[in-house]
């Protein structure tokens, strides 16, 4: 219970600092390569998705909700040998990091996902209480990790089944860019230039993806939402939305909420996932109803306040399931099976 109350303490303190805190500049360099590449045998890949698992601030920097998916992650990993995992950004609660030597790298990160079976590519997006320290950092970082891996603020996952014929693009969108910092984005762009950059790119990076046989896309930001950041986030409903419908998206799977959802919008073959709940739960479903999609999957009541979540993604010849596991005993609570695209359907 004291130390629930320090929590409570820290987190309170943290956020009024948030309020009057800004962002850092962006580099602005020449983008490295953004294109990864990799190639599987098989007939099926498997791999994890986690999201807000930040651990806590200083003297904490993890927290037990974050401990037990870490441990049910290895389990999973170990069993299906999963191949890498997505993270969805608040990497590090509440101020990000502050350089490569900071100490949350240890405590946050590396001390709490050390199974073995977690010694993968971790593929990294940014959140936006990641932007309330460097970013930069969490690009640098890759440069003396083993497995952390942001290239740049944007970049894009190639992965190939040659037995069976089988590609999958995943786009690593940057939302906090430009929809802004806030926990409740207000749309205002981080860098205007560099934001135009990034949509002109997630155009080019979707059109060039139309011969995937999935077709996925990454953001900390919903673009949907039944929970506290619903019904939709605007600049993203604006933008993205009619991106992911033109260009025949699998579907957008982000963070922010601290839960999970399945979600599907009316007149629309994209599916919207969030996946928030690997650090944090925040049990409050307010537009569970909403008129703009239908609840398919919610996760998670007052009940699950200390259970938490991750998911795990199993692709094939026919199909990509997204199955959420509990953080507790890592039980399969919901599977969403999307699809393969027809691409005699090429845009």
């Amino acid at each position: 219970m004291l130390r629930l109350v320090v929590y409570m303490a820290i987190f309170v303190g943290v956020n009024c600092r948030l309020m009057n805190r800004k962002p850092e500049a962006i580099r602005l360099e020449s983008a490295p390569t953004t294109l990864i590449q990799r190639e599987f045998s098989g007939d099926s890949i498997s791999f994890l998705i986690a999201g807000d698992n930040g651990g806590f601030p200083e003297p904490f920097y993890s927290t037990k909700l974050q401990r037990n998916v870490a441990a049910l992650m290895a389990r999973e990993s170990k069993d299906n040998d999963c191949k890498f995992i997505l993270e969805l950004g608040d990497n590090f609660y509440f101020l990000g990091v502050k350089d490569i030597h900071d100490k949350r790298w240890k405590g946050t990160f590396e001390d709490v996902y050390n199974d073995p079976a977690l010694y993968i590519p971790w593929y990294i997006t940014t959140g936006n209480h990641d932007w309330h320290g460097s970013v930069q950092a969490q690009i640098d970082y890759s440069k003396i990790s083993t497995r952390w891996t942001m290239p740049w603020y944007w970049y894009t996952l190639d992965f190939t089944m040659p037995d069976i014929g089988v590609k999958l693009r995943i786009i690593m969108f940057e939302t906090t860019i430009p929809c802004g910092i806030g926990g409740a984005p207000d749309g205002v762009a981080i860098d205007d230039a560099m934001a135009e950059e990034e949509w002109a790119w997630l155009e080019t990076q979707l059109q060039e993806g139309q011969d995937a046989d999935y077709l996925i896309v990454t953001g900390h930001y919903p673009v949907y939402s039944a929970g506290n950041a619903g019904p939709y986030i605007e600049c993203l409903y604006n933008r993205l939305e009619p991106l992911l419908d033109t260009y025949r998206v699998s579907a957008y799977i982000a963070g922010h909420d601290h839960d999970a959802q399945h979600l599907i919008p009316k007149d629309s073959e994209v599916h919207y996932i969030v996946v928030g709940c690997s650090n944090f739960i925040t049990p409050w479903f307010a537009h569970a109803d909403s008129e703009y999609f239908t609840a398919e999957f919610l996760f998670a009541s007052w009940m699950d306040i200390l259970t938490g979540c991750f998911a795990r993604v199993d692709v094939d010849g026919t199909s990509m399931r997204v199955t959420i596991l509990d953080g507790k005993e890592g039980n399969e609570m919901y599977t969403a099976a999307l699809p393969r695209r027809d691409k005699t359907l090429l845009f």
